[in-house]
C-alpha cells in the first residue's frame, strides 16, 4: 500500500508540472503556441502574486487569464520568482521583462519563450 501511495504521488507531481492552464486550456499542448507573456499583480489583502497570462488568445469579457491549478481554482504564486520557476519546469524560458504603469499603478510584464526541444 506504502508502495502505491508513493507511486500516486510522483505521477500527480510530475502531472502537475506539465500542465499549465489557462481558461481550461493546457497551453504546454499548444505546439502553434512559442512565447507567452505573464503579467505580475498582487493579490488583494494577500502576500501571493496573481499570474495572468497572455499566449495570443481572444480575451473574453469576465473570463481570468489566471492559471488554474489542478484542482480548477486560480494559482497563487509566493512571488515571480516562484511562478518563474514554476514556468521553467513546465518548458519555458525567460526572454524579458518590462514595467508598464497603468492608471497610477505598475504592472510587471515577463516575456517567456517555449524552450527548445532536444534534437535526437
Amino acid at each position: 500500500m506504502k508502495n502505491r501511495l508513493i507511486l500516486v504521488m510522483l505521477l500527480l507531481s510530475h502531472f502537475a508540472y506539465t500542465q499549465v492552464l489557462v481558461n481550461e486550456v493546457n497551453i504546454n499542448e499548444l505546439k502553434d503556441v512559442k512565447y507567452i507573456q505573464l503579467l505580475a499583480t498582487q493579490k488583494g489583502f494577500s502576500t501571493k502574486i496573481v499570474i495572468s497570462v497572455d499566449y495570443g488568445q481572444p480575451r473574453k469579457l469576465f473570463k481570468s487569464q489566471r492559471i488554474k491549478g489542478l484542482e480548477g481554482k486560480n494559482k497563487a504564486f509566493n512571488s515571480v520568482i516562484d511562478a518563474l520557476n514554476f514556468m521553467e519546469k513546465n518548458g519555458w524560458a525567460y526572454v524579458n521583462s518590462y514595467v508598464a504603469t497603468e492608471s497610477g499603478s505598475n504592472e510587471y510584464h515577463y516575456l517567456l519563450k517555449r524552450k527548445e526541444e532536444k534534437k535526437k
